[in-house]
């Protein structure tokens, strides 16, 4: 039973690690210099999810024990204990705003299940060329909205006392006017702890999907050829959009407690992540946690390689009972180009 045991790890690490390294080659290419930036759509699907993880940057993965690893692995809620609910909110710049809401029960002893719901609303966007202002002109005239959503189901299992495996299926949708594209797409992760100083490995592979384009019905449209007949009628008519695809994305994290357990009453976690992604360069994410008497937290990390991200920072208070557990984080980010992030999440458990 032992040997299964192991055999059944090494065949679920061999697997994601194997599509990890096939989906590394094929981002090879014989032009210098090539990284595919801007080949792949639904990118709020990048956005970090969860105070927690945007203060460390997103060096997070290993670490990744609470709700948001519905996220960022979902082999990372198979330990949760009783029931689990997150809210998290970020602020991005021009009154776009992130939202996530999730929830992690156990459906057995060994197995969990999670669902998580993501928004993301562009606000109110007006067309190029329309003044508002203008005396025959309604305020609200050329506005229109746009929006991008994920709702996901996720099934985890702690395997072992060491080895932890989950899969997520969702489905993903970005709208914009009237236009909308959708479909489903699947995450898969793994997380091992060794015995080298209680190392954790992770490695996910997520948003692997079909192509998808945007349908609707303002891609109907009336032309007319200047070639025509002046009397002839408008022609029925249909633009064609063309499929993207997902951001396809591998991470592979490493993170530990520095302290191993030494001082009961301190923890300083650190974590090391590294992501292969179809529609860029590798990026790295390096982020530290430091824990005091289980109560409060103290976050920072860099985010390097990327394009926009850079430094994060944060702080979590957290607060116990016999039969509740809450806690609250902040997380404050730089970018190159956008403005600060803020981000706020609340999360309630009962054991």
């Amino acid at each position: 039973m032992k040997n299964g045991k192991v055999l059944c790890r090494l065949v679920a690490c061999g697997m994601l690690l194997g599509a990890g390294v096939a989906f590394g080659q094929s981002l090879s290419t014989t032009t210098e210099n090539f990284d595919n930036i801007g080949s792949s759509g639904a990118g709020f699907q990048k956005l970090w999810v969860g105070a927690r993880s945007a203060a460390m940057a997103g060096g997070f993965s290993a670490l990744a024990d609470d709700v948001t690893a519905l996220y960022w692995n979902p082999a990372g809620v198979a330990r949760l204990q009783g029931i689990s609910a997150m809210a998290s909110y970020t602020k991005w710049h021009s009154d776009i705003t992130h939202n996530f809401v999730g929830a992690v029960m156990p459906i057995s002893e060994k197995y969990r299940i999670g669902l998580g719901l993501t928004v993301v609303d562009y606000g109110t966007l007006r067309s190029a060329g329309i003044e508002p202002n203008a005396p025959e002109r309604d305020a609200n005239a050329g506005t229109f909205n746009a929006n991008d959503l994920s709702v996901g189901v996720s099934i985890a299992g702690a395997l072992t006392e060491r080895f932890a495996f989950g899969a997520t299926v969702k489905y993903l949708r970005n709208a914009i006017l009237d236009l909308s594209a959708d479909g489903l797409a699947f995450d898969a992760g793994s997380l091992y702890q060794t015995d080298f100083y209680k190392l954790k490995i992770s490695l996910a592979l997520t948003n692997l999907g079909g192509d998808r384009s945007f349908q609707g019905n303002s891609l109907s449209i009336l032309a007319k050829d200047d070639r025509m007949n002046t009397t002839s009628s408008p022609l029925d008519a249909r633009l064609v959009t063309s499929d993207f695809a997902l951001p396809l994305s591998f991470r592979i994290g490493i993170g530990t407690d520095i302290f191993q357990g030494e001082d009961p009453d301190q923890k300083l976690n650190i974590d090391l992540d590294f992501s292969a992604n179809s529609d860029g360069p590798e990026r790295y994410n390096a982020g530290a946690e430091y824990i005091w008497n289980d109560i409060v937290a103290f976050r920072a990390g860099y985010a390097f390689n990327h394009d926009q991200m850079g430094l994060g920072l944060g702080a979590g208070f957290k607060y116990k009972s016999e039969d509740f557990l809450g806690q609250i984080d902040y997380a404050f980010n730089t970018t190159k180009d956008l403005g600060d992030i803020h981000v706020v999440s609340i999360t309630a458990n009962f054991p």
